[in-house]
């Protein structure tokens, strides 16, 4: 890092060979300002004034026949501006150099002398002007051009360099500087770097040494928080083969060809890196390209709880590693942790898109990764469990997802049109029904299922066809089906008779297994047992909408035919089942021009109300009961968690509640989707009538600046609820259920109040769930949510508090918390400070989950040294649980 001054100082000092003698003339000194006219062939400009005010002094003298030397004392500035051609045309390079005291040798001048000014070029015999240069005293030296950049959006650097004493040889670009401190301003950057050395040399035009230095990068120079230090180092720039930090050479990844370009090696020994004064890290040898300096490491975050023990997590650029050049849109890390808990991990992730796949198809997006460990500890998962892994086991995961367009009709726009053929494809790989979600959390929580498939999908025009291939390895822990393969065809919207009749279709063919979990926790509803079956179905709507004055209409009617080459049973089954209804909706609405309000933001009010009703009646001669449930109705997390929990409802909720959670058919979740008139899921169809009515009211105004107005919703309330006529047979002997609300205030563009409700009237214990919460958003980076969640018969009263404030540029907040007041329990509390600089950044969080007991402490330490070099922003650690 100390060459890299030395590089860039002495690059500053090439061009000013003939600066020094140009700065006075017959009468001393010019005035301030004013302009002296170099060779036309330089094309530069050179403009001085006194440093300090006042003019100073000189002395001109001649040591030899064609030999001069001047002396300045007194404080000079030197203004140079002179043209270079780049390939997008002529561009102007600005200087300015700043000394105390200057002294200037000139050998080989053909008559005249030194104030009669002087040029660098060969005489006509080709005997060139030898020019020397010293300057001391409070060395400054300052120009702006474009950053050498890697990769990232174009950027502009200032640099300023200062020294004590400064001596340039411009013939044989050689150079010394003693306390030389050069500071780089980047303009997408908040902060300078600043790399310094107690001596440097430029060796030649591509070579130069420091010795006794270090870089960092602070608003505070005199106490930077991140430092590193060297001995001696040398930095070697050259056009060339390009390597990594072990001196391989880079080749492109797709044509195995060397990379050419622009090199700036650096050799470092003894070096070494302070945090806030504290060593850390220490090597005897370093060398690598200085506009990487951090090689192939991407970040380090150090943290300790009761799961994990002290975790030490890094992660690394595979593609720097193996010196090679990612094709565009492809990136490759490496984890490399160690949890003393648990024992050392490793793992690897591959992100990749663009518009083909290795030649084949059209645009392409997918990743694959691995992370394994050979797990010497316990899961502490919260609950009862069943049976654990082993401790010493191998453990780990393995994934590939890849989508890709096969064919794509898209118009001008990019907008795709509706034909188009795509593939999906997943491999996953668990090693235990725990280790998912003990490493993975987050990605347990919210990710999509860990299954292998193969899934083809197409349209053109109306119409749409699939095939789903879904098998691979064996989960026995969950409960998931396997079709090997499952044919799906659609119409929709197909319309006669002038679209008096509206027909819709889907068909599906497919051979399934249903393959329940045979180790704890077991399944508890009855459609879930093993079967091997094939499976035939033909769902046909047909419909006649209209309009009868301001009320649109649309009866319809639904035939669906399925068979199955084996039930619960193991008898084949063929299922009839369809009926008929009506839907009907209406909008009114009032417009109020004179409601405004400054306060909140209100610039009209139009009031639009929308009841609607749909009816259905609906009956089958199979039921669902006798049919395998082929067609999940939850993800794999709900239902491991559902089956992990309903062994043990009478121990945490004792008496009636504990019991209906268990085995009340109103928390059934086919019987849910019965009533809510599901109707996409083949196997939960079965007798059913209701009337399902709601209510939708919105309040819209007009916001935005003059002329650029827009509409929004500043008020909206839903309102639904279903009512069955055979009570006995389809709701438990309740008329009336599933009675919901969902409220929306956008008091402002950043502001909102919400709520939302649905309720069961049962006797026993029956759904009752509402929340009320508010969020604040700001363009400072503010982010504010605080609500009220009730859910009985679980008696969870739980109020949440998030907030990310940002406190300045530099630093940020994020805390948040969880506490069940009806259970007595707080799920979760975190708190984490960030210091964002581009010396470093630096992030310290603590973290308690009750339900696992489980206290954690984490720092995450990011250099930032790449970013101030512009060469990207360096990423957080990809940490291998969350």
């Amino acid at each position: 890092m100390k060459s890299r001054a030395a590089a860039i100082l002495f690059v500053f000092l090439g061009i000013a060979g003939a600066a020094p003698a140009q700065t006075l003339n017959e009468e001393i000194y010019l005035p301030a300002g004013e302009s002296v006219n170099l060779p036309a062939a330089r094309k530069q400009t050179l403009r001085f004034a006194p440093r300090y005010g006042n003019p100073g002094s000189f002395d001109l003298q001649t040591v030899a026949p064609g030999e001069q030397r001047l002396v300045y004392i007194g404080g000079l500035i030197v203004n140079v501006t002179y043209e270079i051609q780049k390939p997008t045309g002529p561009a102007l390079q600005e200087y300015e150099f700043a000394a105390d005291n200057l002294v200037i040798w000139v050998r080989g001048l053909k008559g005249g002398n030194l104030l009669g000014g002087v040029s660098s070029e060969p005489t006509p015999s080709g005997e060139k002007v030898h020019i020397e240069l010293f300057m001391a005293g409070n060395v400054v030296v300052r120009n702006r051009e474009e950053a050498p950049s890697l990769r990232g959006p174009k950027t502009f650097v200032t640099r300023t360099v200062r020294a004590d004493q400064m001596y340039y040889d411009v013939e044989n670009s050689k150079a010394v500087a003693t306390k030389a401190d050069l500071e780089l301003k980047f303009d997408n950057l908040e902060d300078s770097v600043h790399v310094y050395g107690e001596h440097i040399e430029r060796r030649s035009r591509g070579e130069w040494y420091a010795s006794n230095g270090g870089a960092f990068s602070s608003k505070l120079p005199s106490n930077p928080s991140l430092r590193l230090l060297c001995g001696e180092a040398t930095l070697r720039e050259f056009q060339g083969e390009r390597t990594n930090f072990l001196g391989i050479p880079y080749r492109s990844a797709v044509t195995g060809e060397i990379d050419q370009g622009s090199t700036r090696m650096l050799e470092a020994r003894n070096t070494r890196i302070n945090l806030l004064g504290v060593p850390i890290f220490y090597t005897p040898y370093y060398a690598g390209d200085i506009s990487e300096p951090l090689g192939p490491l991407r970040g380090i975050n150090i943290g300790n709880d009761r799961i994990f023990g002290t975790q030490i997590l890094t992660t690394w650029d595979m593609y720097k590693l193996l010196a090679l050049r990612p094709p565009p849109g492809h990136s490759w890390s490496l984890d490399g942790d160690y949890l003393s808990k648990r024992g050392p991990a490793v793992g690897t992730n591959y992100n990749y898109s663009g518009s083909d796949f290795f030649g084949f198809g059209g645009s392409n997006f997918g990743s694959l990764g691995f992370y394994g460990i050979q797990d010497s500890g316990t899961d502490i998962l919260g609950g009862l469990r069943g049976p654990q892994p082993t401790p010493g086991l191998n453990r780990g995961r393995g994934f590939w997802r890849h989508q890709q367009e096969l064919f794509a009709d898209r118009d001008q726009d990019g907008i795709l049109n509706d034909r188009y053929l795509t593939i999906q494809r997943q491999f996953a790989y668990l090693s235990d029904k725990n280790f998912f979600e003990e490493y993975f959390k987050q990605e347990f929580d919210t990710g999509i299922n860990q299954e292998s498939f193969l899934f083809l999908s197409g349209s053109r025009g109306q119409f749409y066809g699939s095939t789903l291939v879904q098998g691979g390895l064996l989960r026995n822990w969950l409960t998931e089906t396997q079709w090997l393969p499952n044919l799906n065809g659609a119409v929709v919207g197909q319309s006669f008779l002038d679209n008096w009749i509206q027909y819709e279709a889907r068909a599906s063919a497919g051979y399934a297994r249903l393959l329940p979990s045979v180790i704890d926790p077991l399944p508890f509803n009855p459609t879930d047992q093993r079967v091997d079956t094939g499976r035939l179905d033909l769902y046909q709507e047909l419909s006649v909408p209209f309009d009868l004055g301001p009320v649109r209409l649309r009866p319809y009617g639904i035939i669906d035919g399925t068979y199955y080459s084996n039930d619960l049973n193991g008898n084949d089954a063929g299922r009839l089942y369809g009926g008929g209804g009506a839907s009907a909706a209406m909008t009114f609405s009032k417009l109020y021009r004179d409601a405004s309000s400054e306060i909140f933001n209100l610039h009209g009010l139009n009031h639009k109300v929308t009841p609607w009703v749909n009816y259905a009646n609906l009956n089958s001669n199979v039921s669902y009961n006798q049919l395998p449930q082929l067609d999940r109705l939850q993800d794999d997390t709900i239902d491991l968690g559902m089956r992990t929990m309903n062994p043990f409802f009478t121990t945490y909720y004792p008496g009636t509640d504990g019991l209906a959670l268990q085995s009340a058919p109103q928390f059934n979740l086919q019987q849910y989707a019965l009533r809510r008139l599901v109707t996409n899921r083949v196997d939960t169809r079965d007798d059913m009538q209701v009337v399902q009515t709601g209510l939708f009211q919105r309040l819209q105004t007009k916001r935005g600046q003059p002329g650029r107005e827009h509409t929004i919703d500043w008020m909206s309330l839903g309102l639904s609820a279903s009512f069955f006529p055979d009570a006995e047979r389809d709701n438990f002997g309740k008329t009336a259920s599933l009675l919901e609300f969902n409220y929306l205030w956008n008091v402002g563009d950043q502001t909102a109040l919400t709520a939302a409700g649905w309720f069961d009237p049962y006797d026993v214990a029956a759904t009752n769930y509402w929340t009320v919460g508010a969020y604040v958003q700001r363009p400072n980076g503010v982010n504010f949510y605080a609500g009220y969640r009730q859910t009985d018969p679980l008696n969870s009263k739980v109020v949440t508090i998030s907030a990310l404030y940002t406190l300045s540029k530099k630093y940020a907040m994020n805390l948040g918390t969880s506490y069940d007041f009806g259970n007595q329990l707080a799920l979760s509390n975190t708190l984490n400070i960030y210091r964002t600089g581009t010396d470093l950044t630096m992030g310290i969080g603590v973290s308690y989950n009750a339900l696992v007991n489980n206290f954690g402490v984490q720092f995450v330490l990011i250099p930032n040294l790449a970013a101030a070099a512009g060469v990207g922003q360096v990423p957080t650690p990809n940490l291998a649980y969350r």
